[in-house]
């Protein structure tokens, strides 16, 4: 790990020697491989920036996923789940991370315009069915859903920014992403405020993948659905043989 980040923070320092213009990140795409039955990957996010009173953002946004929302009515006594939106392009992973809290980086009309936050996220076009419910209703209890769930994060002064040599400000971040997590592109953007407004932008990738085994059981599940779906009935099939087996002759002996 300390490996990894000696090359990208010598790159930083070096051009430390020249006051950056606006914002120097490491802008290869990073990959993540996640093994699975542990509880999550550190992601850590670091760069330079101009000193001074600045203030930085960094928005993460994982990739798109379904998502069904029910609507529950009384109905005679009893709460049945009737109207249902479908949505298709639901970020399955969102995180904002800022060095101070958000309201005293910028007014809301600020973040409004750069489409910034969970208020601003866009969910696309819902099917909606059996409801006169409109779309906005739905778009506030998705959210409210996904924050509840922990798949929607509001992390205020959870970047630090330390001053370096010269006019350069170093930053850094750290979040975790859960095992469970989608795997894909997660795009992460990174926002410079300075007295209330917008200055400078960057973004970069990272690509999360399944590590070992269970990445080659997701790739044929993926690329082969059919042979997936046959060797998975075969080994439940098979594995419910042996242990009917098993316990056979234990209760024989």
């Amino acid at each position: 790990m300390i490996k990894k980040l000696l090359i990208p923070l010598f790159s930083i320092f070096i051009l430390m020697g020249q006051m950056p213009p606006n914002i120097i990140i490491d802008e290869n795409e990073k990959d993540i491989r996640i093994k699975p039955n542990i509880a999550g990957t550190e992601v850590v996010l670091y760069g330079a920036m101009p000193s001074g009173k600045k203030d930085i953002i960094i928005e993460v946004v994982g990739p798109a996923r379904n998502i069904s929302l029910e609507e529950k009515r009384r109905v005679y006594g009893f709460w049945l789940g009737l109207g249902r939106a479908e949505y298709f392009q639901v970020p399955s992973y969102y995180n904002i991370m800022s060095s101070r809290k958000l309201s005293e980086i910028a007014d809301q009309s600020v973040f409004d315009k750069l489409r910034l936050g969970v208020i601003n996220l866009p969910l696309g076009n819902a099917k909606i069915s059996n409801t006169k419910t409109n779309q906005n209703i739905f778009n506030k209890n998705l959210k409210k859903y996904m924050l509840d769930k922990g798949q929607f994060k509001i992390g205020e002064n959870k970047i630090a920014v330390k001053s370096g040599p010269g006019k350069v400000g170093i930053f850094s971040a750290e979040f975790l992403l859960p095992s469970n997590s989608y795997q894909g592109k997660y795009f992460v953007r990174y926002f410079i405020f300075q007295n209330g407004e917008f200055i400078s932008y960057a973004e970069n990738k990272i690509d999360l993948k399944q590590a070992g085994f269970s990445r080659a059981i997701w790739l044929t599940a993926i690329n082969f659905p059919l042979l997936y779906g046959i060797l998975a009935v075969i080994l439940s099939g098979s594995l419910g043989w042996l242990i009917s087996t098993i316990f056979r002759r234990l209760k024989i002996s």
